[in-house]
């Protein structure tokens, strides 16, 4: 039996961003079990139908941005996968993040952080903005205020937003918030405009504005002072069922009607949103102890012995401003550490418990089908990180 003839999957992508970049280690992934894909590299800003000609792919896997690079594929007449989120009427295929999802998870990381006003940054006009903002806006109770603040397009993608922090009409908005407040930035290239104006404005970050971005770039959420909790995004695999669907459109000639929807990973907290809201200063240093030790199996007694307080009286204090009790936050957090840990490394599941508080591997397991309705493993898989068994 010969080698299957070569196909020439076209990659029409942003090479200079972060996320698109790591969408394709996810179909490098796919592609290294296929010896006969020939992948050909076009830069999504400046691709011609001269380039497509040349190239002459059997399909394509696209960020598709703008109506100038969509009806430029269309008129190629062959299978195309969008990977993009930026508009949502296009006649393609797509794999994408499940953005009202993002918003979700941005606002549950705000709330358990005792905020009741917030603060969306983002796009009127690019799809992956307001599905994001409307994700954040369901998951806020009705008795929480949320003031947006929209940014018209600018001509590039690559270089947007990057001097939102100089604009006199933002700095009005983030003066105006009430304070102590939750601010959402649709990706972490806003996050850190907000971060860089509470610099310029004298507001602190992030005890008046807590901040919380969207990518996980560990460059730009390192480099922020303080550094910018993010929320990862499973690039990655998205990538990876991009380059599936691909295949089997070819392979079949059919095209789905709806997007293939990859949920978020979870959040990365940093300093930029490490803080409790509301200035009850027991509960404030029960909650940075308890955030410390989320390596650890710690019990409420433990904490309690960090407190000048009553455990009733804490009990109290914690239910009123957080709206549960001191070992929930406990087990809280070492499910949030062990679902870091999982999207995030390699390390074996039996390492992961050890790492984020938990007894055992049978108990880790028992929470997250509790919890998150599967297993640790069926998280990793989800979440695109392959560790090692154990």
């Amino acid at each position: 039996m010969g080698q299957p003839r070569s196909v020439t999957i076209g990659l029409v992508f942003d090479y200079n961003l972060d996320y698109p970049r790591r969408v394709l280690r996810g179909i490098k992934q796919f592609a290294q079990a296929r010896p006969h894909w020939v992948l050909a590299h076009l830069d999504a800003e400046r691709v011609t139908a001269s380039m497509l000609e040349s190239v002459r792919p059997a399909g394509v896997i696209a960020v598709v941005r703008n109506y100038t690079t969509a009806r430029l594929l269309e008129s190629l007449r062959r299978r195309v996968v969008n990977v993009a989120s930026a508009l949502h009427d296009l006649p393609f295929a797509c794999v994408r993040v499940d953005h009202r999802q993002v918003g979700a998870l941005a606002g549950s990381h705000l709330r358990d952080r005792g905020f009741r006003h917030f603060g969306f940054v983002g796009h009127p006009h690019h799809f992956y903005s307001s599905e994001r903002e409307a994700g954040f806006r369901q998951s806020l109770a009705s008795n929480h205020s949320l003031a947006c603040f929209h940014e018209h397009p600018a001509t590039s993608f690559r270089y947007r937003g990057h001097l939102l922090f100089l604009k006199a009409n933002f700095q009005r908005w983030l003066r105006g918030l009430p304070k102590p407040v939750g601010v959402f930035a649709c990706h972490d290239i806003f996050a850190l405009q907000v971060v860089e104006a509470c610099r310029l404005l004298g507001l602190r970050v992030p005890d008046d504005v807590a901040v919380v971005g969207v990518d996980n770039d560990d460059l730009l959420c390192e480099m922020a002072r303080p550094s910018l909790s993010s929320i990862i995004l499973p690039a990655e695999r998205v990538g990876f069922e991009a380059s599936a669907l691909l295949e089997r459109m070819m392979e079949k000639n059919r095209c789905p009607r709806k997007p293939r929807l990859i949920p978020p990973c979870g959040v990365v907290t940093r300093q930029s949103s490490d803080v409790l809201a509301g200035g009850d200063p027991d509960v404030t240093a029960a909650m940075r102890f308890i955030y410390e030790h989320r390596h650890a199996p710690i019990s409420v007694t433990e904490v309690l012995r960090q407190v000048p307080a009553s455990r009733r009286s804490l009990e109290r204090r914690f239910r009123l401003l957080l709206e549960r009790g001191i070992g929930d936050e406990i087990r809280r957090l070492h499910l949030e550490r062990a679902k870091d840990l999982l999207g995030t490394t390699t390390l074996s599941i039996s390492e992961v418990a050890e790492q984020s508080g938990f007894r055992s591997v049978y108990y880790l397991s028992r929470v997250f089908r509790r919890k998150m309705g599967m297993t640790p493993m069926a998280y990793r898989r989800r979440a695109g990180t392959m560790g090692r068994s154990g």
